[in-house]
């Protein structure tokens, strides 16, 4: 296959690198600039013109960190700690596991680990992406305004935005998913999508320390402990009212906490991990309908996950205490499928009643066939 050229310099690229698909020498280039916060001056004729092909000498450096930032790379993604790449990685890859004793170091030793660590940065582009998507009342960028709590229909136009965002960073990603076929790709996506709602809605839980209220991906959340202004209809269509409806549904919001939420919060369950279940999640190798060589394909990066997990665990604690943190984190995963079982059952049960049901886009287009789970 192909390789795809950076476009700072046009060699082949080998993933994605603080948001942008560049090579490995661009991506510690950039790096180092940014973690060292160094200043270049262009001696070129005439300045700042300079050119930035791989087969030159030598990059004028000034030129090439502009053209790092024209091409979109995001130095707010460099993180501290990281400037042990380049011709020292290795010697800084053992250094970290001679002297990582202390729970600190935990969110640091990431080197070595190719599928977490684009995860990881690409993650950021769908948190920017999500800044620009799902904005406020008056176009701008969305809510410099205090949260609020939303209704259903408010909260289904959010994940009907999502889906196609979420499918777009995948492909980033994933380039075993981005190459597949479009049918295989759609399955996968489709079981994926509600498991990634309530997992990202248990990994919004951590960081903000609380189960009470499940935030959204724009800010805004559903208020949990008063359900009846999640089943709110500000047209006043439905058939039923909302106190009837939280009778009826309102007890999965519980199934929610109980089996994704506070397992998170137990275990602290950082970005890193909650990105590597992500993973996890994603490629399922016994979904029905999709073929047998997707199956491996999922097998094969499955595998290469929980590969890099235990080495990520490894690189701070013994190997016990590593082998039994994957265990906890994984055990999740069993949680997470019947969580999105109720949540889907409720969707189902919603329209055929013609009550509360999501809109027609988000229920034929983003979601898996019934029993697929």
């Amino acid at each position: 296959m192909t390789q795809t050229p950076c476009p700072v310099c046009q060699a082949p690229s080998n993933g994605f690198h603080f948001g942008v698909e560049v090579c490995s020498a661009c991506s510690a280039f950039f790096r180092r600039t940014v973690f060292k916060n160094r200043k270049f001056r262009c001696w070129g004729d005439p300045v700042n013109s300079c050119k930035v092909v791989s087969t030159g000498s030598a990059f004028c450096k000034s030129c090439r960190f502009a053209k790092c930032l024209a091409v979109g790379m995001q130095k707010e993604i460099v993180q501290k700690g990281r400037e042990g790449y380049g011709k020292r990685e290795k010697e800084a890859q053992e250094l970290a596991l001679v002297s990582a004793s202390s729970p600190t170091n935990f969110k640091m030793n990431r080197q070595g680990l190719p599928i977490l660590e684009t995860i990881v940065e690409s993650y950021k582009t769908l948190e920017n992406a999500r800044k620009c998507v799902h904005q406020g009342p008056h176009g701008g960028v969305f809510p410099k305004r205090p949260p609020k709590p939303v209704n259903y229909k408010e909260t289904i136009a959010v994940f009907l935005k999502e889906y196609y965002l979420v499918g777009d960073w995948l492909s980033h990603c994933f380039p075993e998913f981005a190459n597949m076929k479009i049918d295989q790709k759609d399955l996968l996506h489709r079981n994926f999508y509600l498991q990634f709602v309530v997992l990202e809605g248990g990994f919004f839980s951590c960081n903000h320390k609380r189960s009470d209220i499940r935030y959204l991906p724009s800010g805004d959340y559903i208020d949990c402990v008063n359900p009846e202004t999640y089943y709110y209809d500000p047209d006043g269509q439905q058939p039923m009212t909302p106190d009837e409806a939280v009778t009826m549904f309102a007890s999965s919001f519980q199934t929610y906490r109980r089996n994704v939420t506070h397992p998170m919060l137990r275990e602290n369950a950082d970005r890193f991990e909650f990105l590597a279940l992500t993973g996890l999640a994603l490629f399922d190798a016994d979904l029905e309908y999709i073929s047998e060589e997707t199956a491996a394909v999922c097998r094969k990066v499955r595998m290469r996950i929980q590969k890099e997990m235990l080495k990520y665990y490894m690189s701070t604690k013994g190997a016990e205490e590593a082998s039994l943190r994957l265990g906890n984190l994984i055990s999740i995963i069993p949680s997470l499928h019947r969580a999105t079982r109720r949540f889907l059952e409720d969707i189902e049960l919603s329209h055929v009643l013609k009550a509360y049901s999501v809109d027609e886009k988000f229920y034929d287009n983003c979601l898996p066939k019934f029993g697929q789970l």
